[in-house]
């Protein structure tokens, strides 16, 4: 049989290493009294079986999620909004710049984790750190879209506090690290998408279509999903302990 290091490597980040082996092991015994085309269909077909358990699934649902929430949701909070922003809130009159950047570091949070926390809590579940990080920055960050002054400034602050516990407090840095790393491929198909390509060859795409956004974010999203599959297995996973 060919070797299997790189494929049980690969079968490791659906599932835990020892299950891996385990699996692996099966298939070379029943693939000596079949061929290699055999082995290698049924390690397909077992990477594909745990990918839509593991990962497939969850970002399906936190996708149509994500659709849901820009679709409807948002619109429907926006619709709240007061006549005018001008209102000073918790900030006052001084701090114009202050109340800017935490307007707008609410809603940039809110727009990641309108992805990042359903998939977080279908794949890993309510009572993992990250998903429970996920679940307050997004619960906090949500009112910003009210358009509210008083609302946008306490969705703001309380965003700005909790980013700033999460990254004091040991227990939830790695959850906020790999929140952050998530975030980033999301970010960089994003920007990509929107200012990189060479206007004067596709002028279409700044128009952005419906459909076009729709590609350009699955691609992210989907990158976002296994940035934080690989770096939650390797950063929250409890390690067996040697005795």
């Amino acid at each position: 049989m060919p070797k299997t290091t790189r494929a049980e490597w690969l079968l490791a980040l659906l599932t835990t290493p020892d299950r891996a082996a385990a699996i692996l092991g099966d298939l070379e015994e029943l693939a000596a009294t079949r061929s290699r085309l055999w082995f290698w269909t049924a390690y397909l077909r077992t990477l594909v079986s745990f990918g839509w358990r593991t990962g497939g699934s969850a970002f399906i649902l936190a996708f149509l999620c994500l659709r849901f929430m820009f679709r409807t949701i948002l619109p429907w909070l926006m619709s709240h909004r007061t006549a005018s922003l001008s209102d000073p809130g918790l900030f006052g009159e001084n701090s114009p710049h202050a109340r800017i950047v935490c307007w707008n570091l609410s809603m940039v949070t809110t727009q990641f984790l309108v992805f990042a926390f359903p998939f977080a809590w279908i794949r890993f579940g309510l009572r993992d750190r990250l998903t429970r990080l996920a679940c307050t920055l997004f619960l906090i960050s949500l009112p910003v879209y009210m358009l509210r002054p008083w609302v946008m400034d306490l969705s703001g602050l309380l965003t700005v506090l909790v980013l700033f516990a999460a990254l004091i407090a040991p227990p939830w840095r790695r959850p906020l690290a790999i929140l952050a790393a998530t975030l980033f491929p999301a970010f960089v198909v994003k920007v990509t998408y929107l200012f990189f390509l060479p206007i004067h060859r596709y002028p279409h795409v700044f128009r952005m279509p419906a459909s076009w956004v729709v590609v350009s974010d699955a691609i992210g999203f989907a990158i976002a999903a296994a940035v934080c599959v690989v770096l939650h297995r390797r950063l929250l996973r409890p390690r067996a302990v040697i005795v």
